[in-house]
């Protein structure tokens, strides 16, 4: 993950849109960015050697939560999350949905 002089993450390897309910993204992401209203999701990360549900870890209520519109997930201590589902959006029409910085 890199970052330019403004302290904004840079997309060097570009994004990714992820708009429907039941859609997922598989391979290294920096960044989620929610763009909209009523978007559920489910985080996974590589966690020694498994694949693990991490929204527990990065969100209070975890995947029980309608995201608000522009927040920001970013995985900590320099580690990358492994795949990302909408578990619902119940708002497709506008164009909302998760921008992926990928990894």
């Amino acid at each position: 993950m890199s970052s330019n002089l403004l302290g904004e993450l840079v997309a060097n390897n570009g994004t990714y849109f992820l708009q429907n309910s039941g859609s997922e993204y598989e391979g290294n992401i920096d960044q989620i960015i929610v763009r909209g209203n009523g978007i559920q999701i489910s985080i996974f990360a590589n966690v020694d050697g498994n694949v693990v549900n991490v929204v527990d870890d990065y969100l209070q209520n975890g995947k029980n939560q309608f995201l608000p519109n522009g927040l920001r997930i970013t995985p900590k201590n320099d580690a990358v999350f492994v795949k990302v589902k909408i578990d619902q959006n119940t708002n497709i029409d506008g164009g909302s949905g998760l921008e992926l910085v990928l990894a």
